[in-house]
């Protein structure tokens, strides 16, 4: 706009200047007044602007004042909202805290269940495992009264084995009644006790030798003398205890010499006659030593003097014949395997040395093929390398060596565990002989030192068949191995020197 007003008033003024100064004055004034309302016209635009300007500062201003007022407004709100949270926070911190110490308190609550049940669960299963145990040693003790019964006094072995063997039923049961099968078991003990300390005569069913369902007179007193005597013809059976190793002087059934025979049908006959005084075959003593004189002894055979003393052994007789019989066994493939393959047969050996001489090679290594001993094929090793290098003929008795070295020391190392084994064995037939013959000592007792000693003499049997047995073994090993290494010996000194006939003459022709 003031430019357009300039340019005017310049146009004005150029067009105007050649004129009169009247003109000119006219022209200054008309110019002064367009000078003054352009001016005017200046102003009002600033006043229009300006008030432009103040309502857009009025109206930033209210904007700003809304604004301040929303933001204040805002400000309030969140105050509030902020207290508010902060209300809550307190009552939820208030009752996090309370959770916090009622969660603490049930925590230590169950822990401490936890323990109670623990331990309870701990004895309840160490109870159980105690039950268990003692369930379990009534019923080994049960068993070995079971397996007893059939050695021990015949007088009510039935009624025993019954209860017995109600007692080990109430044993293993689902659901065990150990107090049930100890009961039965004590009260077995305790019959079987009573037998001790009482006697008894009558007439009675049984069986003598064997004759089934005899009528008998049977006179029993206490667990020492048992005497039966058939009425019909008079045969007789007895049974005396005795406090030695096997518990017995008379096996039950045994045949007697015919004055015990006659003492003992003397003896029941006076007891059924009710006389003061009744006359017993008995030792008194208990010294088993007197048996073989008293009782009707026969010359036993070779073949049961082996049985008898294979019996007094015990169970560990049974492995030192199979240590016996294995290593006879090796023994016997050894000896065989190196009269075979460690054969040195010196009329091949001369013909093999003429056919090298003649340096007949193929025909000397087919010689070797046929024979197929050990020596024979480390030979053929070195021959079938004849036309080539000696290094290599000699990598090829090498490996012939290795190939037939473990063929004769095979199974040499097990022949000698069982020289080992066999008085190892025997040891632990002796010791566990020993445990026996003091465990039946503990129960029965003894009073004669003889009985003492012969138990450990039956013990040491398994020591002394041990013995037996690894001795021959280890001097078969010896010869043995004595002869691998006679073999092995020769196979390097006939290998060697067939080397060095064969090069030794190659490289004399070069």
């Amino acid at each position: 706009m003031k430019k357009s007003v300039i340019l005017l008033f310049l146009a004005t003024s150029a067009f105007a200047w050649p004129w009169s100064s009247s003109e000119k004055k006219a022209s200054a004034e008309d110019q002064a007044r367009i000078k003054d309302s352009l001016q005017m016209e200046e102003v009002r635009n600033l006043q229009r602007e300006v008030e432009a300007l103040t309502r857009i500062r009025l109206q930033k201003a209210d904007s700003l004042e809304k604004l301040e007022a929303e933001h204040w407004r805002k400000r309030y709100a969140e105050s509030q909202l902020t207290e508010e949270h902060q209300a809550a926070s307190r009552e939820l911190d208030g009752r996090y805290s309370k959770l916090s110490t009622d969660l603490g308190r049930v925590s230590e609550e169950v822990m401490a269940s936890k323990n109670m049940t623990s331990d309870a669960e701990e004895k309840a299963q160490s109870e159980e495992s105690a039950y268990d145990a003692l369930n379990t040693q009534v019923k080994l003790s049960i068993d070995k009264s079971l397996g007893d019964v059939m050695g021990d006094y015949p007088v009510g072995m039935n009624a025993r084995l019954l209860r017995l063997r109600q007692a080990a039923s109430e044993a293993d049961k689902k659901v065990p009644n150990t107090i049930g099968a100890v009961q039965g078991f004590m009260d077995d003990l305790l019959l079987r006790h009573e037998l001790t300390y009482t006697q008894s005569f009558g007439r009675e069913v049984s069986q003598v030798g064997s004759r089934p369902d005899v009528n008998v007179n049977r006179l029993r007193l206490g667990t020492v003398f048992l005497g039966e005597v058939a009425l019909d013809n008079g045969d007789v059976q007895a049974l005396l205890r005795s406090g030695a190793l096997q518990g017995k002087v008379f096996e039950w059934n045994a045949t007697l010499p015919p004055d015990m025979v006659s003492g003992i049908k003397q003896a029941v006959t006076q007891a059924e006659a009710a006389s003061n005084a009744v006359t017993i075959p008995l030792d008194v003593l208990q010294n088993k030593a007197v048996k073989n004189s008293i009782t009707d002894t026969k010359e036993l055979t070779w073949d049961e003097e082996l049985k008898a003393f294979f019996k007094k052994g015990g169970i560990v007789m049974y492995p030192l014949a199979l240590v016996a019989i294995f290593a006879l066994l090796l023994c016997l493939e050894r000896f065989l395997v190196l009269t075979f393959r460690g054969h040195l047969g010196r009329r091949f050996l001369k013909k093999l040395n003429a056919l090298v001489k003649e340096s007949r090679y193929e025909d000397a290594a087919n010689l070797c093929l046929k024979k197929e001993t050990s020596l024979s094929l480390v030979l053929f090793a070195v021959l079938n390398r004849a036309r080539d290098k000696r290094e290599d003929a000699e990598r090829s008795l090498q490996e012939a060596m290795l190939r037939e070295q473990p063929k004769l020391e095979r199974r040499m190392g097990l022949l000698a565990a069982m020289g080992t084994i066999a008085p190892l064995l025997g040891l632990l037939g002796t010791v566990t002989g020993i445990i026996t013959l003091f465990t039946v000592i503990t129960e029965v007792g003894t009073n004669d030192a003889r009985v003492l000693a012969g138990g450990i003499s039956e013990a040491l049997v398994t020591t002394e068949t041990g013995l037996v047995i690894a001795i021959p073994v280890m001097i078969l090993h010896g010869l043995l191995s004595e002869k691998i290494e006679k073999v092995t010996s020769e196979m390097y000194v006939q290998s060697t020197s067939l080397l060095n006939r064969i090069f030794g003459k190659v490289t004399n022709v070069k």
